[in-house]
């Protein structure tokens, strides 16, 4: 079955409750006051900003999930499964994760997505925005930031993609718009950042096309066309991502790469079938193509493609 838009919309901005509160009070665990009263000797600080990719966001179906850590509450052995928390645990980081599920840039600078995210803010930082929230943790903790991670803007795009077409006008005016608010967050983030931390680094993402995957389940011409669709727009969109990102001088890892977006040869194998190597990436990264008790699709990685995210971002580090 073809995702509808609707069912797009959903999977980026509906993580489940408990998802979300999970994430939400083991962030509350990292920020309480005895972390805060320990932060001259703590090891310096990994700040997460972004989307439900920088919140580690998984589906609950399928059986590969490692049980939940009892004292974390994360998945991954104690560790939120996320492309930042791989990072922070590799560079020896505590990890301070603010990302939201379902952000859009519009919400990054005002109302946050999900109602847990906005009163972790206000209480937290008495900040009505992730981007409010994000400065005021620069300016309590100067000197104390080594990496800023940020991933933002595709949620602003998912309502463009239905299930019979990609939507080239609908994309291009929401490009403009997120490029536009995008430019906002890294003018304000930036000028914080030079105030409390100007030797921190601050790197960016592209993103993977996750629709690709559809090409792996019946769908006839509908889905591959769909899936070939997708492709040209999010091509260009991380185009347009690179451009902005490149006016703020802004380091941006190479997701898109980590999961051989555009490398369609040489065909592999998965799942019985022979396809494109782009797609069968795809399959291994996400949660896109179903197999055994998985009952539908969903766009976010599963571990393995967070920690090819995160090895994106270790590339980029080490440039």
């Amino acid at each position: 079955m073809i995702i509808s838009a609707h069912r797009q919309s959903k999977m980026l901005r509906g993580a489940t409750w408990s998802v979300v509160t999970v994430f939400l009070l083991c962030t509350l665990v990292v920020l309480s006051p005895a972390h805060r009263a320990s932060a001259s000797t703590s090891p310096k600080v990994l700040l997460a900003l972004g989307d439900s990719l920088a919140a580690g966001y998984e589906p609950t179906f399928g059986t590969s999930l490692p049980p939940i850590n009892p004292s974390s509450g994360y998945r991954d052995h104690g560790y939120p499964g996320s492309y930042a928390a791989d990072l922070a645990s590799t560079r020896g980081l505590r990890l301070v994760d603010l990302g939201c599920p379902g952000e859009t840039t519009a919400s990054m600078l005002g109302i946050p997505a999900q109602r847990q995210c906005a009163r972790l803010y206000a209480t937290e930082f008495a900040a009505q925005s992730q981007l409010v929230a994000a400065e005021t943790f620069l300016s309590r903790h100067a000197g104390q930031v080594a990496l800023v991670t940020i991933d933002i803007g595709v949620n602003n795009l998912l309502h463009c993609v239905s299930a019979s077409q990609v939507n080239p006008t609908c994309l291009q005016m929401n490009d403009v718009s997120t490029q536009r608010n995008l430019a906002g967050i890294l003018r304000s983030l930036l000028a914080s950042l030079r105030r409390a931390d100007p030797r921190a680094r601050v790197i960016a993402m592209n993103y993977y096309d996750p629709f690709l995957g559809l090409m792996y389940s019946p769908g006839g011409t509908q889905g591959v066309k769909l899936a070939l669709g997708s492709l040209v727009a999010t091509n260009v969109f991380n185009r347009e991502l690179a451009n902005t990102y490149r006016t703020f001088a802004v380091a941006v890892a190479n997701t898109a790469s980590a999961f051989h977006m555009n490398a369609p040869l040489p065909l592999a194998h998965y799942g019985g079938k022979t396809l494109p190597t782009d797609v069968v990436s795809t399959c291994k990264l996400t949660w896109m193509c179903p197999v055994r008790s998985q009952r539908s699709r969903d766009i976010h990685p599963n571990l393995t493609g967070y920690r090819a995210i995160a090895s994106a971002f270790e590339q980029k580090l080490g440039s």
